[in-house]
Order: C-alpha cells, then structure tokens, then sequence
C-alpha cells in the first residue's frame, strides 16, 4: 500500500521535476545554505559574499538554537548539477507572543532565497507550503514573516503589525557632559546574572501593546552566551546595562556589536519602574557614542560613525525623551506579515481578551451575533452574556444575507491585531463596510493600538 509521507516530516522528499528535489534540510546542508545565502544577500552583484550572513546560517543550523534547529530549513536542490547545489531556501522559527495577555505560538518562516536563474518556477511556493503544513502541525495558529513589500501576499499574509520605526539621533546633537561633572549612568556588558532584571524591565511595557513578544529566560541566556561557541564575530546582538555611579542596574539597551554603516542600531531601551529616563537619557546617548566609536565595522570602508537609530517601534518613552530637538528624523514604521489560515481557531483561542474588552465597555454582558462576509467566505462570532460561544467559518447565504460588516480577504487581520482602526480601513478600502449596529461592536471587540513586536 502506497504511504503518503506528510509534508511536516523530516523524511519527506517532493520531486518538482527537472531534477529538482524539495525536502528538509539536514546539518550537513549548511554550508549549501550557507552559501546561497551570502550570495543572495547582497546589495550588489559585484559584491563579495554576505559575510554576516555565513556566519549567521551557521549559528542558526549548529543544533543549539532557540527558534530552530538543522532540520527546519525548506531546501530545493538541483540533483543534476554537480555537487548536488541548494537552488532555494526558507527556515521555520518557533516564537510565542502574546495577545493582550492570552499566549500563543507562531511560525516564523525566515531568509528566503532563491537563485535568480530558478525563479519564476514556484520553487518558493512549494517551500511555503511545506513550512506552512509543519508550523500547523506544531499547533502554530499564526504564521508571521518580516519581509519585501508585496511579495508574502501571495502566500495569504496580510500586513497586520507595526515593524520598525525609528528615531535618528545625530552625533553632533548629543549633550556634551560639563567640565568637572562625573558621568551619572553609563553602560556596561551584560551577564546572565542580569537576566531576571532584564526580563522585568522588558516585560513593564507589555500592556502598552496589543501583540508582544514573549521572551524567554533561555533566549536571553542565548543571546549573551550562545554565540561563544564559534568565534566573536558570529556575535549578532550586544546587551548593555544601564547603570548609575553605583553600578545599580536601571536598564537595558539592545544594539549590534559590529556596524554595518553609519549608523548605531539600537533594538530595545528599556528601563527600571521609576527610573527618570530624561535624566538617565544623555548618559545613554554619550555611553552609545563611544560604545559606538569601538566596536569593529563590518567591513573596512563602512563610513564613519554618525548617527544612533533607536528602532523602537511607532511609539516609545524615549522618543517623548529625545523629541525633535534631539531626534529630528523619524522613519514610519514598515509591517509584519502575518497569516492566520485558521481565523476561528484563533478567535476561540483569544477569547479571555475579547471578552475582557466587552466586560470594560459600554457593551458589558453582549448578547448577539457578529457575522463578517470576507466576499471569498467570511466569519460567524456567537456572544452569550459578555463570554465566546461559538466562532466557525460562515458564508453569506444567496437570500437575505445579513452580514454585519464586509472586508475584502485578509483585511480583517489589520483590524483584528489593532493595525487600523475601522474608520482608517473604510477610508482605505470602498468594499469595507459595516452598519449601524456592529460598528460599535466591532470598535468594542477589536481597538487600534500599535503594537512593539521585538524581532528576534
């Protein structure tokens, strides 16, 4: 009797003809991978291999990993070439965030490449569908990538979350420190005896996001030791304590430990409950100056140091801190991808946080029905005093259809993880509509607030 092996598998193969071969990788394939990649990820043609992204292939498929391990590569190679070459490629991270409180893993597929002289071939279609079917089998009910513009579309992602967003401070700007004063805080190298201060400072701001990223003590514990087992230069974030003159933690920064460019990223700041950030914030600034001006450049001509980036998201503490007169240049943030295939599920799973928002609201003890036509199908929600009764897939019916509320496929998810406001979608889209009485409803059920998704 013929088994059919599933996709999620590590023994499945696929023949996609012409000689190629769509499977899971194995540890043996990072070089392979490895290479592609370096190649792919470059700005120019003409450019030398992608260094930092060897290094970082590497790390990824040692075994040690938190988010995925040498078997969670999607490959494509070409069996009738020489030396067997990977022609295309996507990993699958493991991340739990959280909604409003409710916890939940996502899929995250991640550095997809593929040889330019094989595209146009659904190689990277098929990828996805095997990424996808083993993200589902893992009980992911939300798969997200940060990616190029449009492309992921096509793969039933939606933009739904905010993705970046910056404030630039420039060198010229940053508050010299007087003559004879002694610096008040400054910044040292993190340890693993910093962590449980770490995780509470990171965790303060949670409420401020409909959507944040859970992050555990073994990822934080990874991030300061786990690249030590390959040379420093695989190193991919540095964490730095804040401390006052009597080395007392009062924060966390999270930056690059070698610049690419003229410019200083920093990806967290956060700080202790009742710190001062605007008296603690020109210490930071001077302390990431010179943390700045020592650390190895990626490459021999990258341009001298400018700028800091503080990629904190649409909104943070520190960009009320800096304001415009030291960060005059902002960049709005770009998207998350995100893709729910299973939108019932995910509702039931996230009821405690809807129903927390009804029993807040005007609409405290809702009884009814919210029923959404998607136009390709839609959404029935079932309400009995204020608690989630029933979510399940719904389709208007020929007759007397009696929808409440109408998105075109997949908008709904910019409403449903607080991307847009319903207003904001009705100005943006003609075929977005709700009437009279839902409008409330929805605006009760699912709120707009930007959310800080930490891209790990």
């Amino acid at each position: 009797m013929l088994t059919t092996i599933p996709a999620a598998s590590a023994t499945y193969h696929r023949d996609l003809g012409d000689g190629l071969i769509l499977r899971w990788s194995t540890a043996e394939d990072t070089e392979k991978i490895a290479q592609l990649c370096s190649i792919i990820f470059r700005n120019k043609a003409d450019e030398p291999a992608n260094e930092f992204m060897l290094h970082w292939i590497r790390r990824l498929m040692r075994g040690d990993h938190p988010v995925m391990g040498p078997g969670d590569y999607g490959i494509v190679e070409d069996t009738r070439k020489e030396g067997k070459p990977i022609v295309a490629c996507t990993c699958l991270w493991r991340h739990n965030w959280e909604y409003e409180g409710v916890l939940f893993a996502i899929g995250r597929p991640e550095i997809v490449a593929s040889d330019p002289a094989y595209r146009n071939r659904g190689l990277i279609r098929a990828l996805f569908e095997m990424v996808h079917a083993r993200s589902e089998a893992e009980g992911h009910l939300v798969q997200a990538i940060t990616g190029i513009p449009y492309f992921y579309r096509q793969f039933g992602y939606e933009y739904a979350l905010d993705l970046g967003g910056k404030r630039v401070t420039y060198l010229s700007l940053i508050p010299k420190l007087k003559e004879g004063e002694s610096e008040p805080y400054t910044l040292r190298e993190a340890t693993v005896e910093d962590i449980p201060l770490v995780m509470e400072y990171y965790n303060l701001r949670r409420t401020a996001s409909i959507v944040w990223t859970d992050v555990s003590e073994d990822y934080w514990r990874y991030l300061l030791e786990g690249w030590k087992a390959q040379p420093e230069r695989d190193k991919t974030e540095s964490l730095l304590m804040i401390v006052d003159a009597k080395e007392a933690p009062k924060g966390y920064v999270m930056t690059m430990p070698k610049r690419r460019g003229k410019g200083l990223e920093v990806w967290a700041l956060d700080t202790a409950a009742g710190v001062n950030v605007q008296a603690v914030m020109p210490s930071v600034l001077r302390s990431l100056q010179a943390y700045g001006l020592q650390i190895p450049t990626s490459r021999p001509d990258v341009e001298p140091l400018s700028e800091i980036s503080f990629m904190l998201g649409r909104t943070h503490p520190v960009y009320d801190v800096l304001g415009d007169a030291l960060a005059p240049f902002q960049e709005r943030p770009y998207a998350w991808y995100v893709r729910v295939a299973n939108l019932p599920a995910f509702m039931r799973h996230i009821a405690p946080a809807l129903e927390q928002r009804l029993a807040k609201s005007m609409l405290v003890g809702y009884t009814g029905e919210v029923k959404l036509d998607f136009y390709q199908g839609g959404l029935r929600l079932v309400f009995e005093g204020g608690h989630l009764e029933s979510a399940e897939h719904w389709r208007v019916p020929i007759y007397e259809g009696n929808a409440g509320a109408g998105f075109p496929p997949l908008v709904f998810l910019q409403v449903l993880f607080g991307h847009r406001t319903l207003d904001e979608l009705q100005d943006m889209f003609p075929d977005v509509w709700v009437n009279g009485e839902m409008e409330v409803v929805l605006k009760t059920l699912f709120p707009a607030r930007p959310s800080f998704v930490l891209s790990l």
